[in-house]
């Protein structure tokens, strides 16, 4: 890889991080595993407005070969992914350094230890470091794609908070009620970008998830304007629910989504999404409807569980904007 794209520690590492961060306009979409992200950043990606990228940081934590890419290529077989990553200078080592410096800074401890302020976050030079190759990935993103708003779903709370240091980042966090996530992730899904089933984690892992997600992005909140959205709602009326996440997240204008109707949008093209639901690869009519669980296929320990822990964590944290909670 050219040495002269390389991004460095210190100084020139964190003029060149934040050069890139003002540049570009992101949203991130946090939120736990099945709470609709991909769902959302499919939408997204229908505007000519935005440029979906799937769970970005994968990039870092799989193997390329191990990635499939939403348009059905192979990482390293995909025309687009590799322009983009030769355009912001990034290889096998710089991405080998990006999980490294993930273990260090995206964790919620790193987080606690700078008092949960972002003018700490932004002022450390590893978090810096870890940032700045990211940015430079996301510019060429948007240049390749011709869209000015790049849409991160990678979900997990240490990372929106590290993201939310720059400039010009927008949050938007799903909030779907915990005993739908929980049921969804003990349910058998299969994807086909893993060529497996996918994890389906115990009860308390995944109730953990819920909750660590959701607090952090509460407590993002009183740092940086985090826009809820509800997945039930969205389901319920999925346009100007959409548009007004958008506005509460910061971003301005017509989010221009070609809707065919009330609940279904025609799918945008040249989508290299890099992981979430195996709904990104279908290529149809994007159609906006809500999951119910189906209890019956739920084991019977789980059925007894479930609605318990997910009731428990919901009146913690309750759906935004109140009302009834399913």
């Amino acid at each position: 890889m050219n040495s002269s794209n390389r991004l460095l520690d210190g100084p020139d590492c964190q003029i060149r991080a934040v050069g890139r961060a003002e540049s570009l306009e992101l949203l991130y979409i946090s939120g736990s595993g099945r709470s609709g992200s991909t769902l959302v950043e499919r939408l997204l990606h229908a505007s000519p407005r935005f440029v979906a990228v799937g769970e970005f940081h994968v990039l870092w934590r799989l193997p390329h070969d191990q990635i499939t890419c939403s348009c059905g290529l192979s990482l390293p077989d995909d025309p687009f992914w590799q322009g983009v990553l030769a355009d912001a200078g990034i290889g096998p080592a710089e991405c080998a350094d990006l999980a490294r410096r993930e273990t260090q800074v995206a964790r919620t401890a790193r987080i606690a230890q700078a008092g949960f302020r972002l003018d700490r976050l932004r002022d450390d030079p590893e978090v810096t470091a870890f940032l700045a190759p990211q940015f430079a990935i996301m510019a060429a993103v948007v240049r390749a794609a011709g869209k000015p708003i790049l849409v991160d779903s990678s979900k997990a709370g240490p990372r929106a908070w590290l993201l939310a240091t720059a400039p010009a980042s927008r949050m938007l966090h799903l909030w779907r009620h915990p005993s739908d996530v929980i049921a969804s992730w003990r349910s058998r899904k299969f994807d086909a970008g893993l060529g497996t089933d996918m994890a389906r984690p115990g009860v308390p892992a995944a109730a953990a998830d819920w909750w660590k997600v959701e607090q952090l992005a509460r407590r993002l909140a009183r740092e940086h304007p985090v826009a809820m959205l509800d997945y039930g709602r969205l389901c319920a009326d999925p346009a100007p629910v959409l548009a007004a996440a958008l506005k509460a997240a910061g971003i301005t204008g017509d989010a221009e989504i070609p809707w065919l109707d009330t609940n279904r949008v025609t799918p945008g093209g040249n989508y290299h999404s890099l992981n979430g639901n195996p709904d990104r690869f279908n290529r149809g009519p994007i159609t906006v409807s809500a999951r119910r669980v189906d209890w019956s296929r739920q084991q019977p320990l789980d059925r007894a569980v479930i609605p318990a822990v997910g009731g428990t964590l919901a009146a913690l944290y309750p759906r935004p904007g109140g009302g009834q909670d399913r």
